[in-house]
């Protein structure tokens, strides 16, 4: 049986559940359940995100709480009072734009209506909603303090990897007249910007020493431009005469020889190879500067 490695979430996930079980053990918390399942869903893969999912499910707790501790005084355990206060309940996150409060929300306001019994209501719902917030806070803070993601870093091995994936298709394109499908390379794209907004945001947190947002965001708009510039390619024909200054330029950056030598005659279909080939070879050319 082969196993997968360990990351660096996973061990977080379990420390800050061992630790939130530590918590609730000392403070005698009266549903660490409760609490462990708010550590787990806090741990998030970049610091800003677990910030952001700390801060919806802490909206979602107390909401939570505030709207069943109002429902168990109206009509307790009656089951269409409860779908009303799940339906009230989602109709407010919708409305401040809390979509990712939802199920905190919904959690904690089930295990108040449900297991009060004929406790005192305010007590029970302060304390499941404390119990709660109990464990947002050490997920987040776990999530924060102990070995933060390498947002950064997954950003510039994708970056590195797209860059080698363009290569390869230049070599295709020019060497065999094989033109590769960009549907995946397009994937890539939206991929690696989701990435770096993740970047973008860590740095709010001051996680990130190295301010390079200018350097990927230009990387970024390169890549585009290779995209766009391969799309029309594409729709050319196989091996078409290409002109001196891009051969010569695809000869040292590739060590190796063109092999269509007519440079003399040109059809409109050459010019346009050769003018989305130049653009992209800028672009290449750029990209390996900064990388």
């Amino acid at each position: 049986m082969k196993f997968t490695k360990i990351g660096m979430r996973t061990i977080k996930t379990a420390v800050s559940v061992i630790l939130t079980l530590i918590i609730a053990e000392v403070f005698k918390l009266q549903s660490p359940t409760l609490a462990v399942i708010a550590a787990v869903m806090t741990m998030e893969s970049s610091v800003s995100e677990s910030f952001v999912a700390g801060k919806n499910r802490m909206y979602g707790t107390l909401l939570g709480g505030a709207v069943a501790l109002i429902m168990s005084y109206i009509a307790p355990t009656n089951l269409i009072f409860i779908g009303i206060g799940l339906i009230i309940l989602i109709n407010i996150c919708n409305y401040f734009q809390w979509e990712k409060a939802v199920k905190m929300a919904m959690v904690v306001f089930l295990v108040i209506v449900l297991g009060y019994g004929e406790q005192d209501r305010y007590g029970y719902a302060l304390h499941r909603t404390l119990d709660t917030l109990v464990g947002v806070i050490v997920g987040t803070s776990i999530n924060y303090f102990v070995r933060p993601p390498k947002v950064e870093k997954n950003v510039e091995n994708t970056i590195n990897q797209m860059y080698e994936e363009v290569r390869e298709i230049l070599k295709k394109l020019i060497w065999k007249g094989e033109f590769t499908e960009l549907d995946n390379f397009k994937k890539e794209i939206v991929e690696v910007e989701e990435k770096y907004e993740i970047f973008v945001d860590d740095m709010k947190y001051h996680m990130i020493e190295n301010n390079n947002i200018d350097k990927y965001q230009h990387l970024f708009n390169s890549l585009e431009n290779i995209q766009d510039h391969l799309s029309v390619i594409n729709d050319i024909k196989p091996f078409p005469n290409i002109n001196e200054a891009n051969k010569d330029f695809i000869e040292r950056y590739f060590n190796k020889e063109v092999p269509n030598g007519d440079f003399q005659e040109m059809d409109h279909l050459d010019l346009i190879y050769n003018y989305h080939l130049e653009k992209i070879l800028k672009e290449v050319d750029y990209i390996e500067s900064t990388i």
